[in-house]
């Protein structure tokens, strides 16, 4: 509720102003049958002109408010839904971005896309009806009082009768309610389920379980459709009484009003006014139902909104004293030893491949509660080391400063992360590499050349101007990696983190990359997680790290002298890969568990050719 009310405030001069014409849009057509009523007894029973002209100028002056009122009503009825809606959603993103990784933690993926795709225009329709349910109210104390005056007995129909037929609407709305709940949420698991088989579809063909899952997501789908004919056959049902109901109340009144007029006590003209009023109160009978309804569906989307809103972000700034600024200097986390110097091409080579993903999250400072050894963990204990990661001694540092005590802005501005899951979006090629659209083509084309993606140019129909669809399903998976690369190089940060940025690519292009990215980044400070023989030679320094700790540093042909793990591991006749050129394997982070035998190493490239 505090949800609805807060928005309501942040918009309340188009609500008023479209209550204000809904309130005119009603209340002309409550008091038109008073007129339509005086015009016939004055003018047509009576035989006078006069008054049948100035009646009829009434009736026509408010027929013209009428209509004039119910044009500017819709126009700010959808200005409200459009507005509460995107704002809904624009508050959800921000929330999201800013809480990071915790609100998928927390909620399944299909369940925050069901949310944001069906539940910011439930709440928007709370705004849509209000200024209806405002004018139909005041509307129904207008036309009670114009029949009292005519007649206390009518009068009381009306008083009596509405409230009466509120409240069986409104009991017959409670399991209606329960209904679309439900069938809510077993329309987010729906959603969920297939998320999570799409994301995983190939590890379900590798394993022969594709056809288990669909047929999950086929009874899924069945308990969905079940549910939504529960939900139609109760609203059918509530529409058809929605007519009935009020319909009741309208034959009373005509029927004790013709008698009245039968027993001499109303006057024809007050019968016809009477029949009017009857019927115009159908119309703001059914709106108040529909804002009953309406409003416990944004209730309960709003409650589905506060479940997001209320997951805490991982990352927050210190107190404004704490804050500091560091100077250029070295990347490093003393739980893992890892450090990435000035200005140098620093390779890790982890063991497993993917204990990388997650120390390069904390070397960007993704996630101030995940917990390693030697850091804190999200209960808050100490680490195994005895050390508290809350101090900064055992977690990520930017030239000694930990990476806590720094501005988060400041932290995204300086240390780019990329990691081998980059997303592309619909859009123009440009546009996948320079988003924000600052740079310049030749700068885009530069780092196109750096990734070794210039190919794309002639691949996609209109150069850089040429569209790649959602996604980048056109495109290859070794295409869609260099493309992400090219866009995380254009921005040219001063400490860039790269975790296996040419695990989906032939082993000519990733041998050009390597040396490429080598003379891009000169004089910046680059950290790689890699395993490959084709990255290895071209590091200023390479860090062995089995088990995530780094026990031996030194250059490649060092290491391959003086430990045998790292040797053993980094020339290995087996490595894992789906056997698809061009496709990322598990280094690649599809989870997908082929092996095929290690790519072979190429000759050394000539200089003009590199």
């Amino acid at each position: 509720m505090r949800l609805l009310l807060r928005t309501a405030a942040q918009q309340w001069r188009p609500m008023a102003v479209g209550t204000s014409f809904g309130c005119a849009w009603m209340l002309t057509q409550a008091v038109l049958p008073a007129a339509v009523g005086e015009a016939l007894d004055e003018g047509v029973l009576a035989g006078d002109a006069g008054a049948l002209l100035r009646w009829a100028g009434v009736v026509l002056a408010l027929a013209a408010v009428t209509t004039t009122a119910a044009v500017l009503r819709h126009r700010y009825a959808v200005t409200n839904w459009l507005t509460a809606c995107f704002r809904t959603l624009q508050q959800v993103g921000r929330h999201t971005a800013r809480a990071g990784t915790g609100v998928t933690a927390r909620l399944p993926q299909g369940e925050v896309l069901a949310s944001t795709s069906s539940d910011g225009p439930r709440v928007g329709d709370a705004f849509d009806v209000t200024q209806r349910a405002v004018a139909s109210v005041l509307a129904v104390a207008v036309v009670a009082v114009l029949v009292l005056r005519t007649s206390v007995p009518l009068g009381l129909i009306v008083l009596l009768g509405i409230p009466a037929v509120l409240v069986a609407l409104l009991v017959l709305l409670r399991p209606l309610q329960e209904r679309q709940r439900r069938q809510r949420e077993l329309s987010g698991q729906l959603t969920a389920l297939g998320t999570d088989t799409v994301r995983g579809l190939r590890i379900l063909r590798g394993v022969g379980g594709e056809e288990l899952f669909l047929a999950r997501y086929r009874d899924k789908s069945q308990q969905v459709r079940a549910a939504g004919v529960r939900v139609a056959a109760w609203e059918s049902a509530l529409e058809a009484l929605q007519v009935l109901v009020p319909g009741l109340l309208v034959a009373a009144l005509v029927w004790a009003g013709a008698r009245a007029t039968v027993r001499g006590e109303l006057s024809p003209g007050e019968l016809v006014a009477l029949y009017g009023y009857a019927a115009f109160l159908t119309s703001p009978l059914r709106m108040l139902v529909e804002t009953a309804d309406k409003y416990a569906r944004a209730l309960v989307a709003a409650r589905r909104l506060v479940t997001m809103l209320e997951v805490p972000p991982r990352l927050a700034d210190a107190p404004a004293a704490e804050l500091e600024h560091p100077a250029a200097g070295a990347l490093a986390e003393a739980a893992s030893g890892v450090s990435a110097a000035p200005g140098e091409l620093t390779v890790l080579v982890t063991d497993p491949p993917e204990l990388a993903g997650p120390l390069g999250r904390r070397l960007a400072r993704f996630d101030d509660t995940e917990g390693t050894e030697g850091t804190e963990g999200t209960d808050g204990t100490e680490g195994t080391d005895g050390t508290d990661g809350t101090d900064g001694t055992g977690g990520a540092t930017l030239a000694g400063v930990p990476l806590r005590r720094v501005p988060v802005a400041e932290v995204r501005r300086r240390v780019v992360l990329a990691e081998d899951d980059a997303q592309l979006f619909s859009g123009t090629l440009r546009e996948q590499v320079d988003p924000e659209g600052r740079r310049t083509d030749a700068e885009v084309l530069a780092a196109l050349e750096v990734a070794d993606a210039t190919e794309l140019l002639d691949l996609v129909d209109g150069g850089l101007r040429g569209l790649v669809t959602e996604r980048g399903r056109s495109l290859s998976g070794g295409q869609r990696q260099r493309l992400a690369l090219a866009r995380v190089l254009l921005r040219d940060p001063e400490v860039l983190v790269l975790v296996e940025p040419t695990s989906a690519v032939d082993a000519h292009t990733e041998a050009r990359i390597a040396a490429r990215l080598r003379r891009a980044r000169a004089g910046r400070t680059t950290l790689v997680a890699s395993a490959s023989p084709l990255v290895l030679p071209h590091a200023d320094t390479v860090h062995w790290a089995p088990g995530g700790r780094v026990v031996a540093s030194g250059r490649h042909a060092e290491l391959l002298a003086r430990e045998p793990a790292y040797r053993r591991f980094v020339t290995r006749d087996a490595a894992a890969s789906t056997g698809e050129p061009g496709e990322p394997g598990p280094r690649g982070g599809t989870g997908a568990l082929t092996v095929r035998p290690r790519r072979p190493v190429p000759a050394p490239l000539p200089e003009e050719e590199l």
